[in-house]
This record gives C-alpha cells, sequence and structure tokens, in this order.
C-alpha cells in the first residue's frame, strides 16, 4: 500500500473462513490506518458464505490475497506470514479490528528500540457492539514458559493487541499449523524462550466475543491447551501485578515513543 522510503513495512495478516458478518469492519480499520507503510494480506480458507466478494470489492488495499483449503486459522496466519516483506507483524482475525493508530503506535516503539522483539499493548474488546478498552496486561516471561498464561490461572495473552518482529516469528519456528491445535498459545511460549514481552501503554487491537468464534469453542482451541476454563475463572493476580505496574508502564511507553535507543 503506502510507499515511504524511509519507514519500514508493517505486514497486517487477516486469516478469514466464512467470517463475511465482520470481515468489512476488519477489512476498514487496516486500510484506514494512520500510518501508511503497511502490506495488508488476507489469506482466504476457501469461504462459501460471500467473504470473497467483499475481499474482491477492497482488492486495490489488498498485498496479497489467497483462497484456498487449508488446516485452519493458524495455518492461515503462518501462510499470510512467510508471504509477508515488513519488518512487524500484526496478525488481526476477520472478526476483530485495529485501533486506527496501531500501525503507528507499534512502529514507533519498535523504530525507537531495536533490542525490542516483541510488545503487547492496551487490551480492547467488543462486546454487543460496545467497543472499549481496559489496562495493558503485564505478562512475566516465567508465566509464558511455565504454560500458566491461560485463563484457569495468570490470564490468556490477548493476540490482537500484540505484535513482533517478523524476525522473531521465522526463528523461533512459528505457528503450529495442524488443524487441531492451541495456536497462538504455544507461538508465546516459543517467543518467550527468546526474549521477554515487553508492555506498553499503546492501542492496538480489539478482541470481538461473539458465540461462533474459535476461542468460545472450548473443543475448537482451548482442549488443545491443556487447561479448559470456566466463566467463574478471573484472573487477579493478572490485575495486581498491571495495576501496580501501570505507572511504571507509561513512563516506559512515553520515553520509548519519544527518544531512541541503541541496540545492545
Amino acid at each position: 500500500m503506502g510507499k515511504n522510503k524511509f519507514t519500514p513495512i508493517i505486514s497486517i495478516i487477516t486469516p478469514n473462513y466464512n467470517g463475511k458478518k465482520y470481515l468489512e469492519k476488519t477489512i476498514k480499520s487496516v486500510i484506514n490506518q494512520s500510518y501508511k507503510k503497511i502490506e495488508y494480506i488476507i489469506i482466504d480458507g476457501n469461504s462459501k458464505d460471500g467473504s470473497k466478494k467483499i475481499i474482491n470489492k477492497y482488492k486495490k488495499y489488498i498485498d496479497y490475497y489467497e483462497t484456498k483449503k487449508d488446516n485452519g486459522i493458524f495455518h492461515a496466519v503462518h501462510k499470510g506470514i512467510l508471504k509477508s516483506k515488513g519488518k512487524y507483524i500484526i496478525w488481526i482475525n476477520s472478526d476483530d479490528v485495529l485501533h486506527p493508530n496501531a500501525a503507528e503506535n507499534v512502529a514507533k516503539i519498535f523504530n525507537n528500540d531495536p533490542n525490542i522483539k516483541w510488545i503487547n499493548g492496551i487490551c480492547g474488546y467488543i462486546k454487543k457492539n460496545i467497543k472499549f478498552s481496559l489496562i495493558p496486561y503485564i505478562y512475566p516471561r516465567k508465566i509464558i514458559l511455565d504454560g500458566k498464561a491461560h485463563k484457569r490461572f495468570y490470564g490468556y495473552i490477548q493476540q490482537e493487541s500484540t505484535s513482533f518482529r517478523r524476525s522473531l516469528y521465522i526463528k523461533s519456528g512459528g505457528l503450529n499449523i495442524k488443524k487441531n491445535s492451541g495456536g497462538d498459545f504455544f507461538l508465546w511460549q516459543k517467543f518467550a524462550k527468546i526474549t521477554n514481552l515487553e508492555t506498553f501503554f499503546i492501542k492496538i487491537g480489539y478482541f470481538r466475543s461473539h458465540n461462533k468464534q474459535l476461542s468460545a469453542n472450548k473443543g475448537s482451541f482451548e482442549i488443545y491447551t491443556g487447561h479448559i476454563s470456566n466463566k467463574f475463572d478471573f484472573n487477579f493476580l493478572r490485575l495486581f501485578i498491571s495495576l501496580i505496574c501501570l505507572p511504571t508502564i507509561v513512563i516506559k511507553t512515553l520515553i520509548r515513543r519519544n527518544f531512541k535507543r541503541k541496540k545492545i
């Protein structure tokens, strides 16, 4: 899409399969980003619901698009990342949306600190068509490595509010692309073996709750993580740690957005 010589490309990946209901909102949230040097990739699993018609409507804004049967969402994301040319990756599913300044927020952090490989921001949600944000949650490296970043214990890492360097994804080995997979839950563990997840007070994406999403079906996702949650699980420890550290996160964000750091 945009071609600015002096700024790095951010690749935004959207996997889709029969996601017609919210797909157009997702696409609009990407193509209307304030940061214009983005590469947009949509990987469709041969949808039958009219998704292709929506994608074709916005074809001039999409840098790469394919539609063919795959092994599911994680396979599609993996294919998209391998096709990408950007330095940084944002993964947004076809039922979620990006904040208008998502790419710009991500670029400022990564551009100013070459030591940072993987970030998360303020958690955003869409429930019953109401969009709102909470706070950025801190995820200690040991919690992720020990496999405790799940709903039954500490809380999941919100994929829509993360971004990472493409080089980190490649180095980690990437997603498990089998149909029955815990997907990003295990990808974050791979990342944590290499580097910390750095938390910032920035907005990236919004997670939409609806009854047809993958995470709503315990047998299609959580069963493969090995940790089945219930409606009474509330992640007090994550909230407590994140609230205590919130002033530090805000200060760190201000510094990193405005001052460059040398590579260590």
